[in-house]
């Protein structure tokens, strides 16, 4: 299996998975343009995706979905909630911006659904969305994990992760950059509360409770503003080594960049 960080970050949010002759990708928050170059660059046809899975309704994840389907016909799964159909009626979510997803299809927590020679499973997630998942994509033996915008972890989420061959999660923020920077107080209690983003030290702590030492893992979704790849990566190697696990399969994807994956 490919799991591929095609962009990631507040200004956009893709990843490609594929296992076989079956390519799938997890949110939608980047432009036709930049999607089909990342793609190509991976030696990928966009019109040989089987299907495009939404995570949550924030622009960041799913602003190109529209002009995605119109340019390539994929169909696209989210949850219900995350559809135009409930958000267009329901307003917004909150307080932050949500757009109601164009869905062919919905999926249901705790489902499976079959594409290709892929099964993806959705698990909810602790977010301000509309019912926001994580997603657990397995082919035979193996499953990678695709969690992003997490405030706070779960049993059931970490039971997932300690099932996978390979992670890629959220490692937003180092609380101490978050603190001392730039943004407004009400932001940053949003960032760092049970339904923000997870901190570097929050994902240490699931990884260590999940992990072992061969796992590979991306830490994604890396706010430019509070945080560097060297601390976040600094921070889950400090937890691991303290549970005794000496891994060095751990990689950053560093904020806006393209093309970081992991090949089981």
């Amino acid at each position: 299996m490919l799991i591929t960080s095609l962009a990631s970050g507040s200004s956009g949010n893709s990843t490609l998975v594929c296992s076989g002759s079956t390519c799938i990708l997890v949110d939608m928050g980047i432009s036709v343009r930049k999607t089909q170059a990342a793609l190509q660059s991976k030696g990928v046809d966009p019109k040989k995706i089987a299907a495009l899975f939404i995570t949550h309704g924030h622009s960041d994840h799913a602003s190109g979905v529209r002009a995605f389907k119109r340019a390539f016909q994929i169909p696209v799964y989210g949850t219900y909630e995350t559809s135009d159909i409930y958000v267009e009626q329901r307003g917004g979510y909150g307080g932050y911006q949500e757009m109601g997803v164009e869905l062919d299809n919905f999926i249901k927590e705790g489902e499976d659904r079959q594409i290709g020679d892929l099964s993806i499973e959705a698990v909810r997630i602790s977010h301000d969305a509309r019912h926001p998942v994580a997603y657990f994509i397995h082919n035979g033996n193996k499953k990678v994990s695709v969690i992003t915008d997490l405030g706070e972890s779960n049993p059931l989420l970490e039971k997932r992760v300690g099932e996978c061959n390979a992670i890629l999660i959220e490692a937003n923020h180092d609380p101490s950059m978050l603190e001392r920077g730039p943004y407004p107080d009400m932001l940053k209690r949003r960032i760092s509360g049970a339904r923000g983003h997870l901190s570097n030290q929050q994902t240490a702590k699931v990884l260590r409770r999940a992990v072992n030492e061969e796992t590979p893992v991306l830490l994604a979704h890396l706010s430019k503003i509070n945080n560097t790849p060297q601390l976040a990566i600094q921070a889950v190697h400090g937890a691991l080594r303290e549970s005794g696990l000496k891994t060095e399969r751990i990689r950053a994807v560093a904020p806006y960049n393209d093309s970081t994956e992991i090949r089981l």
